[in-house]
């Protein structure tokens, strides 16, 4: 998380911290500014103030617009956000705030705008230590480096503090100024001895590169901070052998050991039962630490707090190692322990919170809790009193609490517990931590039962009184213990054991260490410092980036776990220690998909440097592979390395806009002058067929200064009008026109004409309307012309109309000054009195008039000679006109005797394109309306204008925008072509899912699908669109008849660098449709606003369009063409098929032929088989896992069924084919797939509860469906579907990527899954849509408790409300159960959602043939090792590991009877197999054990590799033990026994005898030989020879043949039978 704080108002005057500071901040402060400085001083000093000071007189470093910045680190998030609030209130810096993991700014480019926008940075130190080592933040940025707490950097530490300054000091360019503030210079438990102190001291100063400075006047201080009084109180102490812990203490051990059979009856896993084994002894000390220090009372407590608290939560609570694995062992333990003591308690006192404090006795009560109670009693009579309690435990912390909580003696003190939330335990997050501590300081809270969390880090008021209930451990923990205790007359008390002197002493010294280190820092005795550790690093060139050892293992833990994981399987690494000759060796143990499998560090001095040593090395093997990238990060944190950033996503892709310019087709570009004598266009003839033939329209040409391209030229589109009538339109070539000079002006007018009358009809209104008047150079323009044609009477052709150009022309409307009543004779039989004037009868007819009383315009298409004003009005015919227009426009008509005017209203134009009308639905004709006009309210406007003419222009216009859009995608289609040959919305995931897989062989599923999601997610395809030009061809807004510009009608928006910002007023956020007119408008650049989401759809709608329309060629070449790399090598594959041969030693584990058979398919190279079906939690071999190969079967599957989907089901839209395909190719579709082939019976893992759950899920799945119910709550296993993926991906590799196969495979297997017979569509939303289509309101709650998920799904209508419950491990299904049973009950009632169901519309649909759509690659032969040729030669895998392979020899896993000797390698393909013999001999008599590996070899000790064996095999370390000494002092012989418990076996006992050596180690070494050998000479049927001494089998163990030449040493074995005898 991050938070930033900015100065809310600006202030007229700048803080100045200066004005409150005291004065020894004030000189320290000087001292800071002149070195680096460590400044000692108390709690509640003002050592903060001095830090404000600083950054406040170096202000002129880091004001902006400077790039250096000030970071202050706070080791606690609670501090973190206090300091940076002191900063704030202090000063004017900006200051950022940041702690946690930084969600939000993961890359270099979050952490920029973070440099640019704050001064002052207040984190963690450990985002300052990661983005040091990765390169993010620079040391030469920072010119202030603050350390709060500063006594954490200790020279042998690895607090990130201490990596910091290592950091600090291998910096050679400019380094910060330091500055260190600490209660406590020294820390440790030896730390403030007499030879320790001074070094300590020195060392802190050197590490920090400052020097330690403090207030020599402590009368200055005591002004400022008062010192509590310390006392100490006695209690008498319960012995650990007093009756009581005897007695209980047997109980509990009765208990645990009652668990621990219960334990080994249940599981053989020895990992399992050792960590169990530790849980439970944790458990019980934890009990037993509770009835000393509590009492019974105490017990019952913690039991109870225990028992509610999940396995999480309970481990961080008892402070557990490891991780347990059963948590109901643990419940049985407790409630057995429960059961004892809530029986003991029962039988005494009930009720002791309402006993008087003399009533209370031990046991029930301890002493100890009892002297408490009488302290906390006697110290309530200040009214502002406030106690802080602190205790070692956790659970002493909680029990403790209660009790103090329920005590009525106590009433007046509110309780409660604060325990650390870094931790991990869920019941105490930070923000009730927050809460805690702010109810503590309001006085809400005012006793507080807290752990070493309260000691530092957190903002806590001052109190009275401070108790350690456990004494503090070092003085460090006294200092700042005591210093919450700062109030006047606060006391400092201790609870010490009455006769321990001990405890006394340790006060004691915790005094005179604190006087001595203050008299230390101001006269110094020793200028000696601790050693400084040298540790390993490694560094990137490149980038800058590095990591040191230590950094190592938390980088090595965080690559794990970004590695893909599931609910069985958590990757993490294993570390396993050995003894070598030369030390202590570590061996390190990926999880199965990494792409290294171990790690084997040299023998180093101690199990922290042989683990850092492994740690560093596997990072560098890492980042050699690839899996890390130069910023030595996971490829899913480093977006650097890849060119993405994730701040690039912030925004909504779907309503952010971004403003682009649009194409204007070249062909329609091209203009022509009219000074020219003779104009040459190309005409088409534009045909309008209407269906049913219930209008007439008047022909239309286009002419066009150039050809139009493609299938431009013949264009044909069906225009749709009302009651699904339609136009047929087409264009037809007619050749080349000629126009001279005038004619060209003419038309240029008459189109101008039209489209004024069309789209802007008001400029009509006026008297005069002028034309010709634009220049027609606007850029927006496209230069054609629409013209009326007919058939000449010369010739059998079409030509130009210039009858009715010139007669609408002629309009008196169009000259100025001309007045036709004028030059008309007086009224008669040819003329009309028109509001305009006298007309002619003849001008009348076909010509276009507007009527001013309503501003309407009309086509008139007839004379009403026998139809006056005087007549019946034909919707009243009570009424006649003349009353009509009187009484409803106040019009008083003159002439009533003048006949009527027949007239059709002038169109409204519309957008013709979209069918509006459901489909099957059949054209019907429309029958026309006309209107009756008295002529005197008419004014002629244009003579000529047929009714049949502007029919015709109320189609133009979406005729001319379709073919403006054709002729962009023709233009698209030629940049295509010249591009590559190919040139000539499915999925793109196949494609790029194979580069990946075979481009990047060291990630893993995970990363592989993060790499891919990275390459097609919107971002990127718009990134990769705008570089190469694409947007300029999208044409995403429907057709809006009144932005339609042409020549004539240019568009009067000039838009130029000055006006663009004021043109294109639209948010970035906002919507691009039907929004704002004035953000949606064109301009003369032919700006258009395109969401970013539209761009990169358009980018897979073109890869589609090249699958179905050109094949898998066209498309690949279109996304290398965009910049998306899909190429592979040969090489590569032949490596993956290869490599596979590593998994055949797991083949004895899998029935291949029974699978193959399963599959319909023979495998070439069996391995990838056996890969395919291995789970990650399994990781008894050498590495590898099916995730891989399931990425791959993931990406071609979706492409499969998309084609599938594609071509069975082609008239479904595109939301129904996506629901299809959401129905079919999901988890639990391909679980149903892999139960019903029978693959689950395949899969080979390491996890029980994942074969639990397959075997739960299997069970359920074969129950017929109508015993299944929606209790069941059906979880899917993920791993089941996987494995239908991850069998595809092996078949599709090992066929050479024969794609026909695999989709006549995919046809076989998924049958039942692509014939729909039982659809069913996600619940949840079939929910949201029923309620979103009524409008009902829906509402989701969910509980969590347990691991498991409580959800109720409401449903409120208007006159019912109902409610659906389920629980599941799982939130998402059983929110899913409970929107089922809803939907079912709704259903059930009848309500129905009101768009037609997808299951309907499959029923309607016609299925056609399934075709593999696109596929044109030739398919590679199958490669097998024959074929491979010269290609073994390279190096085909990783470097192969030493020691687990030691007991290989040529199987990597043998089975020895009841013994499985396992063995592991470092790599998943090994490129020899290791052989192991005899080497030399040690001086010491000891034998080393050479191992030959791929030419190189290693010399091991046979102890080291008995070590590694058991610890490989989770066994318990050998046992040597020397049983025998013979011979004088200076002539001694040892001889050793070694002794291996075989877990596994549960009463296996292996021991081997040594013969006397010189040397106890060389005699370890033979006995250890033995054992060895016994694991390589064993039989392979069994390891026990059950017969007679007397046995002659040379293969049986107990014939002298199997030992011959081996060792010289015996072998005991001790094994015993199902009876109990010992054989």
């Amino acid at each position: 998380m991050a938070e930033s704080r900015e100065e809310g108002e600006s202030s007229a005057e700048k803080k100045d911290p200066r004005i409150r500071a005291r004065k020894y901040q004030l000189e320290l402060c000087k001292k800071a500014l002149e070195e680096n400085v460590i400044v000692y001083l108390g709690t509640g000093c003002g050592k903060t103030h001095i830090a404000v000071l600083l950054i406040y007189e170096l202000q002129h470093l880091i004001r902006k617009p400077k790039k250096e910045i000030c970071v202050f680190l706070a080791p606690t998030v609670p501090l973190v956000r206090q300091q940076a609030m002191v900063i704030e209130e202090s000063t004017d810096f900006k200051v950022g705030c940041y702690y946690g993991n930084s969600k939000n700014l993961k890359s270099h480019k979050d952490w920029d705008k973070e440099i640019e926008k704050y001064e002052v940075f207040v984190m963690t130190p450990q985002i300052l230590l990661h983005n040091l080592f990765h390169s993010i933040i620079k040391m030469e940025l920072i010119v202030l480096l603050i350390f709060d707490e500063c006594h954490h950097a200790q020279v042998q530490s690895n607090h990130p503090y201490a990596q910091i300054m290592k950091e600090y000091k291998s910096n050679l360019g400019n380094r910060p100024r330091i500055f260190g503030m600490t209660a406590s210079p020294i820390v440790g438990k030896a730390a403030s001895n007499l030879e320790n102190l001074p070094k300590g001291i020195n060392s802190l100063e050197s590490l920090l590169d400052a020097k330690v400075y403090t207030v020599d006047d402590k009368e200055e201080l005591e002004r400022f901070v008062s010192s509590p009084e310390v006392k100490v109180y006695y209690y008498n102490h319960m012995a650990s052998n007093s009756d009581i812990n005897i007695i209980y203490g047997d109980k509990l051990e009765k208990i645990k050991s009652q668990c621990v059979l219960m334990m080994r009856e249940k599981t053989d896993d020895v990992r399992s039962i050792r960590n169990n084994r530790k849980m439970l002894q944790r458990l019980h000390d934890n009990l037993i630490f509770c009835l000393i220090n509590i009492g019974l009372l105490g017990v019952k407590q913690a039991i109870r707090f225990l028992l509610g608290c999940d396995q999480s939560d309970r481990n961080e609570i008892i402070e557990a190692e490891g991780n347990s694995t059963d948590n109901s062992l643990a419940d049985e333990y407790l409630n057995m322990a429960a059961s004892i003591f809530d029986s003991d308690l029962m039988r005494g006192c009930t009720e002791f919170d309402s006993c008087t404090l003399e009533e209370l006795r031990e046991p029930i009560f301890s002493d100890k809790l009892l002297v408490l109670m009488k302290v906390l009693s006697t110290c309530r009579q200040r009214t502002d009193m406030k106690c802080i309690i602190f205790v070692n435990r956790i659970i002493v912390a909680r029990s403790l609490s209660s009790i103090l909580e329920n005590m009525k003696i106590l009433q007046f003190w509110k309780c409660h517990f604060l325990v650390g939330f870094h931790s991990g335990l869920k019941t105490m997050s930070r923000k009730i931590m927050n809460s805690i501590v702010e109810k503590f300081r309001s006085g809400e809270i005012n006793l507080l039962v807290a752990t070493k969390v309260g000691e530092e880090g957190l903002d806590i008021q001052t109190c009275c009184l401070v108790i350690r209930f456990d004494l503090p451990e070092t003085v460090s923990s006294f200092i700042q213990s005591r210093g919450r205790a700062r109030m006047h007359q606060s006391e400092y008390a201790f609870l010490v054991e009455r006769g321990n002197q001990s405890e006394l002493n340790v006060i004691e010294n915790f005094i005179s260490d604190e006087s001595r280190m203050n008299e230390e820092i101001i006269c110094r005795t020793s200028s000696e410092t601790f050693d400084y550790p040298t540790e390993d690093s490694y560094r990137v060139a490149s980038t800058g980036a590095s990591i040191s050892a230590g950094y190592s293992i938390s980088l090595l833990h965080h690559y794990c776990s970004k590695l893909s994981h599931d609910e069985f399987f958590n990757p993490k690494p294993e570390f396993f220690y050995f003894d070598d000759l030369g030390g202590t060796v570590c061996r390190i143990i990926l999880p199965s998909n990494a792409p290294i499998h171990e790690v084997v560090s040299l023998p180093l001095p101690s199990k922290d440097k042989a683990k850092k040593y492994a740690c560093l090395e596997t990072c560098k093997k890492l980042h050699s592979l690839g899996a890390l990238t130069d910023y030595l990060l996971p490829g899913q944190d480093d977006e650097i390395e890849e060119g993405f950033s994730e701040s690039d996503d912030v925004e909504d892709d779907n309503s952010r806009g971004e403003l682009h310019a649009m194409l204007i087709p070249a062909a329609l570009r091209v203009p022509w002058t009219c000074s020219e004598n003779r104009v040459f266009l190309h005409s088409y003839f534009i045909q309008l067929v209407p269906i049913p033939a219930d209008r007439q329209y008047q022909q239309f040409g286009l002419f066009v200064n150039g050809p139009l391209p493609g299938g431009a030229g013949t264009m044909e589109l069906d225009l749709h009008l009302s009651r699904g009538r339609i136009v047929r339109s087409s264009l037809v070539p007619l050749g080349v026109t000629e126009f001279d000079a005038e004619e060209i002006t003419q038309a240029q007018n008459f189109q101008e004409l039209c489209l004024k009358i069309i789209l802007d009809r008001s400029t009509f209104f006026s008297d005069f309307v002028p034309l010709g008047e634009s220049d027609g150079s606007q850029s927006l323009s496209t230069f054609y012309l629409l013209l009326p044609v007919r058939k000449s009477n010369h010739e059998n052709k079409l030509g130009v109309d210039w009858n009715i150009i010139r007669s609408c022309l002629s309009s008196p409307v169009f000259h100025r000054g001309v007045d036709s009543i004028d030059h008309i004779p007086i009224y008669g039989s040819s003329s009309l009195i028109l509001d305009s004037g006298l007309v002619n009868t003849k001008d009348i007819m076909n010509c276009l008039v507007f009527t001013p009383h309503n501003n309407l315009f009309f086509l008139v298409v007839d004379i009403l000679h026998g139809m006056d004003a005087e007549s019946a009005f034909s919707d009243h015919k009570r009424m006649n006109y003349v009353e009509h227009y009187s009484q409803k426009f106040d019009i008083h008509l003159r002439y009533p005797k003048q006949p009527l005017l027949k007239a059709k209203q002038l169109f409204s134009l519309h957008n013709l394109l979209p069918n509006r009308v459901q489909e099957n639905t059949a054209p019907c004709e429309l029958e026309e309306h006309f209107v009756e006009l008295p002529p005197e309210l008419c004014s002629l406007k244009i003579i000529g204008f047929t009714k049949a003419m502007g029919s015709s222009l109320s189609l133009l216009p979406s005729v001319m925008h379709r073919l403006e859009n054709l002729l962009v995608a023709i233009e698209l289609k030629g940049v295509f072509s010249s591009a590559f040959p190919e040139g000539l919305q499915v999925t793109e995931n196949r494609v790029i899912g194979r580069h990946l897989f075979l481009a990047h062989d060291a990630l893993d599923e995970g990363q592989l699908t993060w790499k891919r999601s990275c390459i097609v997610k919107n971002s990127n395809l718009r990134k990769l669109a705008i570089k190469s030009n694409l947007q300029v061809y999208i044409r995403d807004e429907q057709f809006d008849p009144s932005q339609f510009f042409a020549l004539g009608r240019p568009c009067t928006v000039i838009c130029d660098d000055d006006t663009e910002t004021t043109i294109h007023s639209q948010q970035e956020n906002g919507n691009s449709t039907g929004g704002d007119a004035a953000a949606n408008r064109k301009c003369s650049k032919a700006h258009l606003w395109l969401r970013m989401k539209t761009i990169a759809d358009v980018v897979e709608a073109l890869i589609g369009a090249f699958i179905v329309d050109s094949g898998f060629k066209a498309a690949i070449a279109f996304l290398k063409w965009i910049g998306i790399q899909v190429d592979f090598e040969l090489l590569q594959v032949s490596k993956i098929c290869s490599a596979s041969k590593s998994y055949m030693s797991l083949s004895k584990n899998l029935p291949i032929a029974d699978l193959e058979n399963s599959l319909g398919y023979t495998f070439v190279h069996k391995g990838l088989l056996v890969q395919a079906s291995v789970h990650p939690s399994y990781n008894k071999h050498s590495g590898g896992c099916y995730q891989r190969l399931e990425f791959l079967g993931d990406a071609v599957l979706d492409y499969l069924i998309t084609s599938y989907l594609y071509s069975v089901y082609p008239k479904l839209k595109p939301g129904q084919l996506t629901d299809l395909r959401s129905a079919s190719v999901n988890n639990n579709s391909f679980a149903h797939v892999a139960v019903s082939r029978g693959f689950h019976k395949y899969l080979i893992s390491g996890s029980d509860s994942l074969s639990d759950a397959v075997n739960k899920f299997v069970d359920l799945s074969e129950k017929s469906c109508s015993k299944k119910s929606l209790s069941d709550g059906l979880s899917c296993p993920k791993v089941l579907g996987d494995l239908v993926e991850s069998y595809v991906g092996a078949i599709l590799l090992d066929s050479g990527f024969n794609l026909n196969l695999v989709w006549k495979i995919m046809l076989y297997l998924l049958a039942p899954v692509l014939n729909f017979s039982t659809l069913q569509l996600d619940s949840i939303r079939e929910l949201q849509e029923l309620c979103q289509s009524r409008n009902w309101k829906l509402n989701t709650f969910s509980t969590r408790k347990g691991g498991i998920f409580s959800v109720k799904v409401v449903v409120n209508g208007k006159d019912f409300c109902l409610s659906g419950s389920a629980t599941n491990s799982s939130k998402k299904v059983a929110t899913r159960l409970a929107s089922q049973e809803i939907f079912l009950n709704l259903k059930a009632k009848g309500y129905k959602s009101k768009r037609k169901s997808l299951e309907d519309v499959l029923k309607s649909s016609i299925k056609q043939e399934a075709t593999l759509i696109g596929f044109d690659e030739a398919t590679m032969e199958s490669l097998n090792t024959s074929q491979l040729g010269n290609l073994e030669g390279h190096d085909t895998s990783l470097s192969a590991g030493a020691i687990s392979n030691i007991m290989a020899n040529n199987d990597v896993l043998h089975h020895r009877g009841d013994v499985n000797f396992k063995s592991s390698c470092t790599q998943s393909t090994p490129a020899t197999t290791p052989q192991w013999h005899q080497g030399e001999t040690n001086e010491d008599g000891s034998s080393l054990i050479e191992l030959q590996m791929g030419g190189m070899k290693n010399k091991w000790s046979a102890k080291s590799h008995l070590f590694e064996l058991c610890a490989s095999n989770s066994w318990n370390p050998p046992f040597f033990e020397c049983i025998n000494e013979e011979g004088p002092h200076h002539l001694k012989l040892f001889a050793y026994r070694v002794r291996v418990e075989v877990e596994d076996a549960k009463s296996t006992i292996l021991e081997c005898y040594s013969e006397p050596q010189a040397k106890k180690k060389a005699a370890q070494e033979q006995a250890a030989e033995g054992a060895l050998c016994m694991a390589e000479i064993a039989p392979r049927e069994e390891l026990f020879c059950p017969c007679s001494s007397d046995c002659k089998k040379s293969t049986c163990l107990c014939s002298p043949m199997a030992l011959q030449g081996k060792v010289s040493c015996i072998v005991i074995l001790t094994y015993y039978g199902s009876s109990g005898s010992s054989v």
